[in-house]
């Protein structure tokens, strides 16, 4: 799980909704132009709504009336792309740009599937003829941005990039995709400033705050680390993976300016969002130690114990758990190394990248 959370913006150009699914049913194609709107009207009801496989269902009655269609077939495709229907989706928008050569959306769309797919040199290629439709489009230069990110061409991104904010300053993914860049070259002022800046376009963007914050916790800057995280978790945001982010990172903070029951608190806050974070049990075991809460270390070692069934720092676990007054069965191996060897040194905070 990442604690710098670097998120490529994916934008399809069509509706944006969360997934319920339900009965198919069967559409006939329409006859008149009042069933004709009826049906996109009610295509586009259900993809808000995120029922797209009856969203399929009207589209497809919608081609069959009209076969070559782009504005459909780039919406079918778009919601094949919610269901993870890759192969899918790339006829879709292939046909949509087959029956519209220029359809700019239909190209980004086919684009950021072949992304998703994993195939970069065919999202590159169609990211590129798209641009020599719409050279200035800053979506289109941003996913050829994200195209070079994947290929790890930070240099050639990081000039797309800076040449969509000169243009569209107020751009908030051209910022956002910087700091990306920015971080990965280890330039943290840099990717300090393209935060900053994406929070002045966008004050609520959850995921600048949490990389700004994982930014100040490697400048040592705690203050401002924990001021960021706190907005964070105070936003409740809906995505666990970012709010236990958020707390994880917060018990770093902490950790290092050695306020420890604020450290503990933030790792077992943590931990109850995401029960299986190796690292955040580590971080709790020690600092429930440090602060003698016996029951508590012994909880968290042996759940760390548990995750990893087959662990080089097994024998460590054992002897730290026979310390603290837990019977353990020792081999006779782990006894004889026990006796012979110093002790390990327990694994440290850290921020996962």
């Amino acid at each position: 799980m990442k604690r710098i959370i670097f998120f490529f913006i994916i934008i399809f150009l069509v509706f944006n909704s969360c997934t319920v699914l339900k009965r198919q049913v069967t559409v006939k194609p329409p006859e008149t132009v009042d069933e004709l709107k009826e049906t996109e009207t009610e295509a586009k009801k259900l993809y808000d709504e995120g029922r797209y496989k009856e969203a399929i269902e009207y589209l497809q009655a919608l081609l069959k009336k009209d076969p070559k269609n782009p504005v459909y077939w780039n919406q079918l495709g778009s919601v094949y792309a919610q269901l993870n229907s890759f192969d899918n989706a790339i006829i879709s928008f292939k046909n949509a740009i087959k029956y519209d050569p220029k359809n700019i959306k239909a190209m980004y769309n086919l684009g950021l599937v072949y992304s998703e797919k994993g195939s970069k040199k065919e999202a590159k290629k169609v990211i590129e003829n798209a641009l020599k439709i719409a050279p200035k489009n800053p979506l289109l230069q941003a996913a050829l941005g994200n195209v070079l990110i994947d290929e790890e061409n930070y240099d050639k991104a990081e000039k797309v990039y800076e040449q969509i904010v000169a243009v569209k300053p107020d751009f908030d993914i051209g910022h956002f995709n910087l700091g990306v860049i920015n971080y990965q070259k280890r330039e943290l002022k840099e990717a300090k400033k393209n935060y900053e800046e994406v929070l002045k376009i966008n004050p609520n963007d959850v995921e600048a705050k949490e990389n700004l914050a994982a930014i100040h916790i490697l400048d040592s800057d705690y203050e401002n680390a924990i001021k960021y995280l706190k907005e964070v978790i105070d936003s409740n945001p809906q995505d666990d993976i970012t709010l236990e982010n958020a707390y994880y990172n917060l018990g770093i903070a902490y950790l290092r300016m050695e306020k420890f029951q604020e450290a503990l608190s933030a790792f077992e806050s943590a931990l109850e969002i995401e029960p299986w974070d190796m690292a955040a049990y580590i971080n709790a075991a020690i600092l429930a130690e440090k602060l003698g809460y016996k029951d508590k270390a012994i909880k968290y070692w042996q759940k760390y114990d548990r995750l990893l069934p087959i662990n080089k720092r097994k024998k460590e676990i054992k002897e730290k758990l026979q310390k603290l007054g837990v019977k353990i069965e020792l081999t006779p191996v782990e006894t004889k190394q026990i006796e012979s060897e110093p002790t390990g040194s327990t694994t440290g905070s850290k921020i996962k990248k």
